[in-house]
């Protein structure tokens, strides 16, 4: 297959960028003392991608090699790029883009935001605006349920929420919860219908929750905010919570959302949270 001159530039020019917003911290490589490259080096991306750094700089350099698809994706994983963003340089590499992205790897979060994560003393979490989880502490998953491991959809939030899950299976009146949330979902669906992991997503809900699949086709919308969670936890019992929802930017991401919970005045959730301390 060979691509036009424009497309190669364009190509090239796109994987530029990104490795130049790409720290080496955030993929655990050093930065050592005498780096000029801003963000990654071409020889630090092609070997995260498994492919040699002179081919790699001839594909930045616009010139004409071949590219399967397979490594262009994973070019894109070691650039850590949105599944959006995987799908668009299959594209300008003359394929078509992923139309299953289910498995797709997430994105990590920066040790910045990591670190503000890890110093808060009550469940926490950052998604981002289809609500994949990106990140959260030791007391959400101690709450909330353990995402080690999860993997794709397992990771996002709508999953876990409408999905036989150990969240799910938690929260106290999740019914009122889960037909509030699809209103919230239909009121900013209209930004993610371009997006293919969110189609898939939905079609996926739609097929095995029959609760969501009735409320997203009613189109029932509304503004919801509830602003109060309760947990039924195994061990500690009925667990009560406020929370707050804080718009994110970082310098890798863009629309994320930082989620705190804190226990709600009047209960003894702090009491109890305070007994599984040496776990986290």
């Amino acid at each position: 297959m060979v691509l036009s001159e424009a497309r190669c530039r364009e190509l090239g020019e796109f994987l530029r960028v990104c490795r130049a917003r790409l720290q080496p911290e955030t993929v655990n490589l050093p930065r050592g003392k005498r780096r000029r490259t801003p963000g990654l080096k071409r020889e630090e991306v092609a070997m995260l991608a498994g492919v040699s750094t002179e081919w790699y700089t001839h594909l930045e350099q616009a010139r004409q090699v071949r590219a399967s698809p397979e490594t262009l994706t994973a070019i894109g994983e070691a650039l850590q790029l949105q599944p959006r963003e995987i799908n668009h340089l299959l594209q300008l590499g003359g394929y078509q883009p992923n139309p299953t992205p289910a498995s797709a790897r997430l994105p990590s979060l920066s040790p910045q935001l990591q670190r503000l994560l890890d110093v808060f003393p009550y469940p926490a979490w950052i998604y981002n605006a289809r609500r994949d989880i990106l990140g959260g502490n030791a007391p959400a998953n101690l709450v909330h349920g353990d995402l080690a491991g999860a993997q794709g959809y397992e990771r996002n939030a709508l999953y876990r929420l409408y999905m036989p899950t150990e969240y799910r299976a938690r929260l106290v009146d999740w019914e009122r919860h889960a037909k509030g949330f699809v209103g919230v979902l239909r009121l900013q669906y209209a930004e993610l219908l371009d997006d293919p992991w969110t189609a898939d997503l939905i079609q996926y809900l739609v097929t095995h929750s029959p609760e969501f699949a009735g409320w997203w086709n009613s189109h029932h919308i509304q503004p919801y905010q509830d602003g109060e969670k309760e947990y039924d936890h195994p061990e500690l019992g009925r667990l009560a919570f406020e929370f707050t929802v804080s718009e994110l930017h970082d310098t890798h991401f863009s629309h994320c959302c930082l989620v705190q919970f804190v226990p709600k005045p009047g209960t003894d959730t702090a009491e109890k949270l305070r007994r599984l301390e040496g776990r986290y």
